[in-house]
């Protein structure tokens, strides 16, 4: 006695191209979080040590403001800040050590970019974004303990380069393929 079954039954026709296609989506996103990621680590440490000499820089008053301003705009690193000035927003503060006749410390602010909105906030004044605990190094109580401080922020606007760009990468929300705004603070 044969057993009978039905042709279609053993049919495998499609099921490689299923197979297939299932393999490649999932291969396709993750080739692309790993090169958006990428690229968003890569723009967050520039972001970092662009902050970071910045302000290392000038807290040495090497230079004047808008100097340092150029300096750190020119800067070859993967934020080509140069060719996109409304792309980044760099603020850099100082706040000088009060004197016998005024105790409180002063705040210069000078600022570079055009990007606006999303976050981007100006170091606020009176302390220019110190924290308390540094503040009272460069509050007149009969001596400043230090001169100076400077405060440097910067602020830049990835645009996603994948389909992918903003697949909540970070936990920030899942907004589909719009920029985000990356900041750093350094202070010295």
């Amino acid at each position: 006695m044969s057993q009978q079954t039905h042709p279609l039954c053993h049919d495998e026709r499609g099921s490689t191209i299923l197979e297939l296609s299932i393999s490649l989506m999932l291969f396709l996103f993750m080739a692309f979080g790993v090169i958006e990621y990428g690229s968003i680590l890569n723009e967050r440490n520039s972001l970092t040590q662009l902050a970071r000499e910045g302000a290392s820089l000038a807290s040495r008053n090497l230079t004047s403001d808008q100097n340092m301003l150029d300096l750190l705009e020119s800067t070859d690193n993967a934020l080509d800040l140069t060719n996109n000035p409304s792309k980044y927003r760099i603020f850099l503060a100082q706040i000088t050590a009060g004197t016998a006749g005024n105790t409180a410390p002063t705040c210069i602010i000078t600022e570079r970019g055009g990007l606006s909105g999303g976050g981007v906030q100006a170091p606020a004044l009176p302390n220019c974004d110190l924290d308390a605990n540094l503040m009272g190094y460069v509050t007149y109580n009969g001596v400043a303990q230090v001169g100076q401080f400077t405060v440097v922020k910067v602020y830049y606007q990835h645009d996603p380069i994948t389909p992918f760009g903003n697949f909540d990468w970070f936990g920030g929300g899942n907004n589909g393929n719009a920029p985000t705004v990356m900041m750093s603070r350094a202070i010295f």
